[in-house]
């Protein structure tokens, strides 16, 4: 705990190991920050992305989805209704988790990491009070603690504890994943094997069955009498008959430091009744930071830093324990709320002093309430619905949370026209929609959040209109707005073995000029074109290698099917689908500043992603017989049109020499020694 961001101690502790599976748990959630500042912590070290927030946006979500690297989120669904703003721009699991009055409140991050070939993976777990947010993770007073674990050298305890709570959090996902981060983790802790020999960890966890005052209990009962409580924590009662503090008496605590969070002019962010009222208790006083302790946190310097560090400080006459987490100090949370932290072994130092002086103005802020004692009252119910969307098989599927059945109405994110889904019923069972998606699909255009309404089939009961952030998956095949363009020579040399790095460059050239075309370019700058735009058609041999090259890489034993499904049905800005795109082109009138391909070249491209598509182990995938059943419509169409020339010889037989040339094109022939496709 001092003046370093949660992400800087992210970066510390990976130390430049590959991160191959990610879990984190929040209160609070914020999509926009987490994209463009949480997951490019995640990627490869040599990831460079812009300043320019809509290009690094766009860069993360390329290289995100290159690395196929698996990322759950789980946030409360309820203080999300509320305060949500922002949905997610790119594909991870974002799973929303509704403990009906508890507040689902902790504050955790497990990061599954590679230590290299010859060494198995470790995995990263922290518990503190740092929500997924700008605040949480740069400007806010926060605490965490972290701890490490591999195969051979976890504690039995703690593996266990860490166990259950990725079985409770997989209880929790509306779609079930064997490549989801959850289960990643659950595989690796499965392959762990306790350490008799591994010092203990005193761990909370979201599965914890004890009150967190009994977990305490168990361990400050070990410290020297007289034991002193330091209580560092931004919410508390705020009434003058609650006397929370007694239950730490109960444990043996003979007195009470808690510290009084202020604002930025230094006035109390506390309740006048309760401010009087621990000031009159001679077992607990208000308290500040000790000098030592506030220099580091800036305390009293410009910018001011909110308090969000949640601490309970149990100091004995030799030692002291001291719990990092999510807990306040609140009934809530001390007793209901889903919460997580670590117990730790510290030094018998003090973090905080009485104040002496007198206590200062109460400020005029109007008080946040806190977590799991938020006021919800509307007119109708919110039950817990969980919706999904897969844009590879354009499949709806909901469930909710109850044992009664809804009917449920879905509209865009802003209330505003025609409900895109009308009258759907939803059990407690995920199913799926059977109606039309096109209204909802655009919608869904420009993010995830849904307005929901609807009513509860067996009372009649209404549901209050509220959002829902609904999990989209396969972006890849998810129309792009704004869609950055590459021509078509800039494709075929990504499919020819153009390195990643080159290939990031050409995207994020291709998004920064849609920018520019606009007139939103920002702090952006395009980068210098190679010269391969004018000389990659130099020879029709390039093309024919390029496809032979992609068809390549895709059928190889490594390549997974997101990266097939990707290349071969996408919407993305080097798919295959887009590529045919540009080849049927030369059939449309050429719009103004178009440089469409020579028919010929479109024609033997069309040729070449006929043969992809024909291939045995690609016509399993989604899709591939449509799009293989356009490419064959498109190469008709060309034929039909005569805008190839042929000698005047061959003319007078057009149909016949083109039906021979294509038989020749896509015949495979073999070799002594390697089969040559006639194409290539």
């Amino acid at each position: 705990m001092d003046n370093a961001q949660i992400s800087q101690y992210l970066e510390e502790r990976l130390g430049g190991r590959p991160v191959k599976a990610a879990v984190f748990a929040t209160y609070t959630f914020d999509p926009a920050f987490f994209e463009l500042e949480v997951v490019p912590l995640l990627l490869p070290e040599n990831s460079s992305f812009s300043i320019d927030e809509r290009v690094k946006q766009f860069q993360v979500r390329e290289s995100l989805r290159e690395a196929e690297l698996p990322v759950d989120v789980f946030y409360d669904q309820n203080i999300f209704r509320i305060q949500g703003e922002s949905s997610p721009g790119m594909e991870y699991g974002c799973h929303g988790v509704s403990e009906g009055n508890r507040a689902f409140h902790p504050k955790l991050s497990l990061l599954l990491v590679g230590n290299g070939a010859e060494e198995s993976d470790s995995l990263l777990i922290s518990a503190g009070s740092n929500n997924l947010t700008k605040a949480g993770w740069w400007d806010n007073i926060e605490c965490q603690h972290w701890e490490e674990i591999g195969q051979r050298d976890g504690q039995g305890e703690f593996l266990q504890a860490l166990k259950r709570d990725l079985d409770y959090l997989q209880g929790k996902q509306i779609l079930q994943s064997g490549n989801g981060a959850v289960a990643k983790i659950q595989r690796f802790l499965a392959s762990c094997v306790g350490d008799p020999e591994a010092p203990p960890v005193h761990y909370f966890g979201l599965s914890s069955t004890k009150r967190i005052l009994d977990f305490l209990s168990e361990e400050i009962s070990q410290l020297k009498e007289p034991v002193e409580l330091e209580i560092i924590s931004p919410f508390f009662a705020d009434d003058s008959r609650n006397n929370l503090h007694e239950a730490f008496l109960d444990l043996g605590v003979s007195v009470v430091r808690l510290l009084l969070p202020r604002d930025d002019k230094q006035e109390a962010l506390c309740n006048l009744d309760y401010l009087a009222h621990i000031d009159s208790l001679d077992n607990v006083a208000w308290a500040d930071w000790v000098k030592s302790t506030a220099a580091p946190l800036g305390v009293g310097k410009e910018p001011h830093r909110e308090l969000h560090a949640k601490i309970f400080n149990f100091i004995g006459v030799d030692r002291a324990f001291t719990f990092v987490g999510s807990v306040n100090f609140t009934y809530k949370a001390l007793n209901e709320n889903v919460e997580a932290g670590f117990l730790v072994a510290t030094d018998a130092e003090s973090l905080l002093e009485v104040i002496s002086d007198d206590l200062p103005d109460v400020s005029q802020r109007s008080l946040d309430l806190a977590p799991g004692e938020l006021d919800q009252e509307t007119e109708g119910v919110m039950p817990q619905i969980s919706l999904t969307f897969d844009w590879l098989t354009k499949t709806l599927s909901g469930a909710v949370d109850s044992e009664s059945p809804i009917e449920i109405d879905l509209i865009g994110p802003d209330g505003a026209g025609n409900p895109a889904v009308t009258g759907w019923r939803l059990r407690n069972v995920l199913s799926d929609y059977t109606g039309n998606t096109e209204a909802l699909e655009k919608a869904l255009a420009n993010g995830s959040l849904i307005l929901v309404s609807g009513r509860v089939c067996d009372s009649d009961e209404l549901i209050a209109p509220h959002r829902v952030l609904l999990q989209q998956t396969h972006w890849s095949h998810k129309p792009q707005l704004e869609l950055a363009t590459l021509s078509p020579q800039q494709i075929l040399a990504i499919y020819a073995g153009m390195s990643p790095e080159r290939r990031q460059l050409l995207l994020t050239d291709a998004r920064v000029k849609r920018l520019f075309e606009l007139g939103e370019r920002g702090e952006t700058s395009l980068i210098e074109e190679a010269p391969l735009e004018n000389e990659f058609f130099s020879e029709y041999a390039e093309l024919f290698h390029a496809f032979r090259m992609l068809r390549r890489d895709l059928s190889n034993e490594q390549s997974t099917p997101k990266k097939r499904d990707y290349y071969l049905t996408g919407t993305g800005v080097d798919s295959l689908p887009t590529l045919v795109g540009r080849a049927a082109a030369v059939l449309e009138p050429a719009k103004e500043g178009d440089q469409p391909l020579h028919p010929v070249s479109a024609y033997l491209l069309l040729l070449s992603a006929k043969e992809v598509y024909r291939a045995d182990k690609f016509t399993d995938r989604p899709y591939v017989s449509q799009q293989l059943e356009f490419v064959e419509s498109l190469l008709q169409r060309i034929r039909e049109s005569k805008l190839i020339k042929l000698s005047s010889d061959r003319e007078a037989d057009r149909e016949r020499f083109l039906e021979w040339f294509e038989t020749q094109f896509l015949e495979q022939y073999r070799c002594p020694t390697e089969e040559v496709e006639a194409g290539a």
